[in-house]
């Protein structure tokens, strides 16, 4: 990773450049926390009510002009020593990695004229908030990141009071802001997880085929799927079972009553807290399910289980839900390994990917849109490198969509459903 080493080390200099952009800020003191960018958790924000904006974020500006952009990144190069890179750096580094690659293909392939400041978020609050005070960031109308959902949500309030555009690459935690129409989540929500395998499963099965299966503590996830069934139509609300928190297995759950004879039973597990409590749940299924035919719906953190055994997952036809895919055998994939390894030295990862895909989108969209690029989301849909970008009008504080009322914020909704299949996950259609 030469080409960034400087990125982390440099603690003297923060600038823009057309185009290519150079170094992060002036790095901040302060005590480290760690990230939380796979961690789904509800805002505790109020919700104010909904109401017409009194203007547009940022303004319109035709293709071609100067468009200042400016990528706010966990870095953490305060804590870089002599011993090397810290590896919490990894996100950052990789994803501008990415990004640099993106922005040289916008520079090659548009008349799109970017001048890009990297900054260096740090991990703590405090020292975020004091970067928000950095007087420079006025000059940028748009921002990639942060990346902390604590960072996210400070600086949605510092960005909706001054009209600028904020990406928020990787958290997917939801309803971070309201009344925030230039506020755009990458990174798709547990509710998006969630509305996705219900209309996966609809679509092939009756609504009272479906268990919902979870530990108590985590009941107020079921709400998204039976909103989500109940949007798809119909009366009959999906089967709950929860289980006591305290509960070591599920000898004391008798599964046979929620399984059909002659049909396919469907059970989804809103669960990722514990491999224990999803082994010892297919384990039990496995024993009782007989000659039945089961599907089994889970997150996309069981993708990382190592203590769940495959023949488990190909019995019971265990699906995941995952916010990326990568087809490691498509041209364009490896076309860009190649050209980040050139780059770099080394390969990427899924932090790279991601960092090229959303450079690539939000520079694109600034070509043909100028900053009212927001306004066009909800027809402008992308194929990218792990996936696709199809944005929703999010109303966090309960208002509908009504056509010209402005959103809460958009998000990326789009979900990959993956099946386990010959010793792997892969996509479903």
């Amino acid at each position: 990773m030469a080409i960034l080493l400087v990125v982390a080390c440099d603690t003297t200099r923060r600038s823009g450049t057309t185009v290519r952009p150079n170094l992060p800020g002036k790095p901040l003191p302060g005590k480290t926390t760690p990230m939380d960018t796979i961690r789904w958790t509800p805002s505790n924000c109020g919700k104010p009510p909904i109401g017409q904006s009194s203007g547009q974020p940022g303004g319109n500006k035709p293709a071609g002009e100067t468009y200042h952009v400016s990528f706010l990144l966990p870095f953490l190069s305060n804590q870089v020593s002599g011993e090397g890179i810290p590896e919490k750096s990894r996100l950052a580094l990789q994803f501008y990695a990415g990004a640099k690659i993106a922005l040289e293909q916008l520079s090659a392939e548009t008349s799109l004229q970017l001048m890009v400041n990297v900054w260096d978020t740090q991990a703590n609050d405090s020292d975020f908030e004091k970067l928000m005070r950095n007087s420079r960031l006025e000059k940028s109308s748009v921002f990639i990141g942060p990346v902390r959902a604590s960072h996210v949500s400070m600086f949605a309030d510092w960005t909706k009071q001054r009209k600028k555009i904020l990406i928020s690459p990787e958290s997917p935690t939801a309803d971070l802001t309201q009344g925030n129409p230039g506020f755009i989540q990458i990174n798709p929500s547990l509710r998006s997880h969630c509305e996705t395998i219900v209309r996966y499963v609809r679509k092939r099965h009756k609504a009272d085929a479906v268990t919902l299966i979870c530990k108590k503590k985590e009941a107020d996830r079921l709400v998204y799927f039976q909103n989500a069934n109940a949007a798809v139509g119909g009366n009959t609300r999906f089967n709950e079972i929860l289980i006591p928190d305290e509960s070591k297995d599920f000898s004391s759950v008798d599964l046979k009553k929620y399984l059909r004879a002659g049909r396919t039973s469907i059970f989804i597990l809103p669960s990722w807290a514990s491999q224990d409590f999803i082994m010892a749940f297919m384990r039990r299924l496995k024993e009782v399910k007989g000659s039945n035919q089961v599907e089994v719906y889970g997150m996309p953190q069981w993708r990382n289980f190592d203590a769940i055994e495959p023949e488990y997952l190909s019995q019971l036809n265990v699906h995941i839900t995952a916010a990326s895919w990568l087809d490691y055998g498509a041209s364009e994939i490896k076309e860009f390994q190649q050209k980040f390894y050139d780059a770099t030295g080394s390969l990427p990862d899924e932090d790279a990917f991601n960092g090229y895909d959303v450079t690539m989108f939000v520079g694109r969209m600034l070509a043909m849109h100028g900053l009212s690029f927001p306004e066009q989301l909800s027809s402008e849909k992308a194929n990218t490198l792990r996936g696709r970008f199809v944005f929703s009008k999010i109303f966090a504080s309960g208002g509908l969509d009504q056509g010209t009322n402005q959103p809460d914020y958009w998000e990326n909704t789009f979900v990959h459903l993956l099946r386990f299949n010959q010793f792997q996950y892969e996509p479903v259609e």
